[in-house]
Order: C-alpha cells, then sequence, then structure tokens
C-alpha cells in the first residue's frame, strides 16, 4: 500500500500561468495520497495615504463587494487548470500575502503548500520571489515551490526525485519524505550526499537511513564536492533531468524572525525542477 505523507494540501493562486502549474502539481500530490486540497487567494487592502476617511469607507465596501467575484474567479481557475468537477476547497482572504498564506495554513491544518516562485527573475505578482520565501521561512510544514511552467500544461507525473542529503536531521526527515512521495507516484530516487571538508559532514553508512523494503526503489549515489552544495545539487538535479528535489531546512532563529541555511535557499532559487522543503526547526546546525 502506498504512503500517504499528506492529508491536506493548500495551494495559493495568483491567476498566473506559473500558480496554475503550482496548481496542478498540488492536485497531483492529493490525489495520489487522498489528501484534500484548498485553494487561497489573499491581497491586502492597502489605500493611499491621502484619503479621507469617507474615501476610505467607500473603497473598503468596494473592495469587499468585490471578494463574491474573487470566489467566482478563482472557481473558474481551478477549473480550467484542473477540469470540471476538482472538489477543491476556495478561500478568498484580506491580508498580506504571505502572513495570510501561514495563517490559513494553520487554521486549515495543512501539511503542504504548494506554490510559484520565479527565484532570480522578479515579476510585479505578489506570488513571485519574496513572498514564496517569506512563506518558507515562516511555514512549520513543507513547501513545495515550483518556477517554470512546462510547455502544455499536461498532468504532472513524478518518475525521478533527488534528495541530497547531509548528515543532520533535517537531511533524514527530507528523505523520509522522499521515500513516501516516491511510493505515491511510483517514482525512483536518488540519494545524493556532497562530501564535504568538516568531518561532521559525512556518512558512515547511507543505505541505513532507509527502509529496508523501500530499498528497491532508491539509487544511492555519492558525489564528491569541488564547488559549493548548491551548485552540485542544482547540476545533478538538471543532468539526471528529475522531476522533484527534496530537501531538508534547518530554521535558525535571527532577531525577531528566522532565516534558512544557505544551501537550502539557492536550490530553491535556481533549480529547474519543483523543489520540496522539509522543514526542521530543532536543529541549530546550517543548511
Amino acid at each position: 500500500m502506498a504512503a500517504t505523507p499528506f492529508r491536506s494540501i493548500l495551494v495559493p493562486v495568483d491567476f498566473s500561468d506559473l500558480s496554475a502549474l503550482a496548481l496542478r502539481y498540488g492536485s497531483a500530490m492529493a490525489e495520489r495520497s487522498a489528501a484534500r486540497l484548498n485553494l487561497l487567494y489573499a491581497n491586502a487592502f492597502t489605500p493611499p495615504p491621502y484619503f479621507t476617511e469617507s474615501h476610505l469607507d467607500e473603497l473598503q465596501r468596494q473592495f469587499r463587494s468585490s471578494f463574491l467575484a474573487a470566489e467566482q474567479g478563482l472557481q473558474r481557475f481551478a477549473d480550467a487548470t484542473l477540469g470540471g468537477g476538482a472538489g477543491a476547497g476556495l478561500r478568498v482572504l484580506e491580508g498580506p500575502p504571505a502572513d495570510t498564506i501561514l495563517r490559513y495554513a494553520s487554521d486549515s491544518g495543512a501539511d503542504l503548500v504548494a506554490m510559484g516562485t520565479h527565484g532570480r527573475s522578479g515579476v510585479n505578482r505578489w506570488m513571485m520571489g519574496s513572498v514564496a520565501e517569506r512563506v518558507l521561512r515562516g511555514s512549520q510544514i513543507p513547501v513545495l515551490t515550483v518556477r517554470q511552467a512546462k510547455p502544455g500544461g499536461g498532468p504532472v507525473d513524478i518518475k525521478q526525485i533527488l534528495c541530497p542529503v547531509n548528515n543532520s536531521g533535517a537531511a533524514r526527515k527530507a528523505l523520509a519524505m522522499a521515500m513516501n512521495v516516491a511510493s505515491c507516484f511510483g517514482a525512483r530516487v536518488t540519494v545524493m550526499h556532497v562530501k564535504e571538508e568538516r568531518p561532521a559532514g559525512s556518512i558512515a553508512d547511507l543505505c541505513s537511513w532507509i527502509a529496508e523494503n523501500q530499498r528497491g526503489a532508491c539509487e544511492i549515489r555519492e558525489m564528491v564536492r569541488h564547488g559549493d552544495a548548491a551548485s552540485e545539487i542544482v547540476s545533478a538535479a538538471a543532468a539526471a533531468d528529475c522531476d522533484l528535489a527534496v530537501i531538508g531546512a534547518h530554521h535558525q532563529a535571527f532577531f525577531d524572525s528566522t532565516v534558512l541555511g544557505t544551501t537550502t535557499v539557492r536550490v530553491v532559487r535556481h533549480a529547474q525542477c519543483p523543489v520540496l522543503t522539509v522543514m526542521d526547526r530543532e536543529s541549530a546546525k546550517t543548511a
């Protein structure tokens, strides 16, 4: 019986082609996991500072009355992306996008967020770039980011998964997630260990991390790093034509917020395939 790593999947959308791709991935994950699928559109009410109180009241009234149109648009977007009868839950909320996504993910009991990010390329839509990274920094649950729309918009399938690991708790969580996703999709997993100078980064027996009944679906490969880890991971994913990379992320406190390890951020920004980031807030090591 296939593992079911997710029970409730949240897909924030901004009606762009890239968020449609994120929705297709979220829907595929939900279908293979028998999970609920929820769509969210979030927008902040930000009036100009020179408006009078009467102007603000009227503008806010119009803004709230537009929510019905937004809900109808969200339904049309879901139907066009997934086909009629998709059965996804729909929600339109007012508020800053990143904060609203994180709050609704918690309130709805989601255990995966799937969303788009342009990484290096900046665009004007709120979904891209900084919002996705803010969600990654603040999320308690795994986040699947997609970066470019494949031509044709066909069905999503995952057959090749790359899971880069180091000797850390986050890496073990990521590998367990990669194996569960692989079970759902019938995919093969390449476990990639990028050796580093530090002895703490070495792994004596990587195979022992993987349950015996899962080892037949897993190709274990070690790669010696001569550049930096992120570059090796991105190039390996491209060379193997991977459908998904699964990477562990350490959250570290930085004053009143958290930061992600540099390797994680760079892989999310630059990998051509979707990246599933698995959070580990219990470790103080650097990803």
